[in-house]
């Protein structure tokens, strides 16, 4: 599914929230079941529409979501192989270790873990949307490069990895 033409919306990194929230909700009116439930076919596709427009609306709202979403509609998996360079996974293991520390009760640590992810995570976002700026201007005269998208996905692969760390930090197991 390509959320961007549930709306009808020219795909970005960035895009127009209220714009998007415009056509989320003409898309509910649309598409409500209550005005098909005399209809069981109708009833069954406005079922699907909103199940579809509710899916697509929660993956453009979220940052993380709508750069895992262009990624992929643009031929680089989230599961591409790892892009992290090595220096930045030795930065890693030593903050796990110090998590490891923090989950064993280890006060001071679980505080100097969170705020070295916290600043990590900052440091992320603030990337990722100076890049979604630079490339989705570029993007209407050269299209995304492959330069563009890989570094992209570099950035996304590591937002992948600090939340991971996040939740071990919280001890949030993942299924």
């Amino acid at each position: 599914m390509n959320p961007f033409e549930v709306f009808g919306i020219a795909p970005g990194f960035l895009i127009d929230n209220a714009l998007l929230r415009k056509q989320f909700l003409a898309n509910q009116r649309r598409w409500h079941p209550d005005f098909f439930i005399n209809d069981p076919v109708q009833h069954g596709e406005a079922l699907r529409q909103t199940a579809l427009n509710n899916e697509a609306y929660t993956l453009l709202t979220d940052l993380y979501s709508r750069v895992k979403t262009m990624l992929m509609l643009h031929g680089y998996p989230e599961n591409k192989a790892n892009v992290l360079p090595a220096d930045y996974l030795m930065q890693m293991m030593e903050l796990s270790d110090i998590i490891e520390e923090a989950t064993a009760g280890d006060k001071s640590a679980f505080d100097e873990a969170t705020g070295q992810l916290e600043a990590l995570q900052s440091e992320n976002e603030q990337a990722i949307l100076q890049l979604a700026q630079q490339a989705d201007e570029k993007a209407a005269t050269e299209g995304y490069t492959d330069e563009v998208m890989n570094s992209m996905l570099l950035l996304y692969q590591q937002h992948r990895y600090l939340s991971r760390l996040h939740k071990n930090l919280h001890g949030v197991k993942e299924l």
